[in-house]
């Protein structure tokens, strides 16, 4: 059993700015998924075409064009980390996002709660509160998250 076990959740939230970023910018929508093609490689993106490079680029394009400054700067930061990531962290954030999908909203809730609350603190403090949230109730913890709400998601 984990010694902390939360860490896993935490450790994804860690990162799930930058999966988000990734997420909503390159990943298509599940209907929109064509069928595999039986076990062809696809090329790099230089041998793509222009056309199959417009297709990739388009819903970016509208996202940006649609976004404020402050929206802009954060598509921009996030792709940033996302370039400086070694694939094993983007490998981390990627399931940390799947773990997130699958929550139940009070357990969104409870990770934003939490993540906003230890992303200022020092390491040894994280290890206490992950210590502290580890030992609450599940009420313990509905209680500490009404008194310490997430901070307001950004657009």
């Amino acid at each position: 059993m984990l010694r902390y076990p939360s860490l896993p959740l935490l450790i994804a939230l860690t990162l799930l700015p930058a999966a988000s970023a990734l997420a909503q910018s390159t990943a298509p929508a599940p209907a929109a998924r064509p069928a595999p093609a039986a076990a062809v490689p696809l090329p790099n993106w230089e041998q793509l075409s222009p056309a199959q490079r417009e297709a990739l680029l388009a819903p970016l394009r509208d996202r940006w064009n649609g976004a404020d400054a402050a929206q802009r700067q954060r598509m921009l930061s996030h792709g940033q980390r996302w370039q400086s990531m070694s694939p094993e962290e983007r490998d981390k954030a990627r399931r940390g996002l799947r773990r997130f999908e699958h929550m139940s909203p009070e357990q969104r809730e409870q990770a934003r709660a939490l993540f906003g609350q230890m992303r200022d603190l020092s390491p040894a403090q994280r290890d206490a509160m992950r210590e502290r949230w580890s030992q609450m109730s599940a009420d313990e913890r509905r209680e500490w998250v009404r008194d310490n709400p997430p901070p307001a998601k950004p657009r």
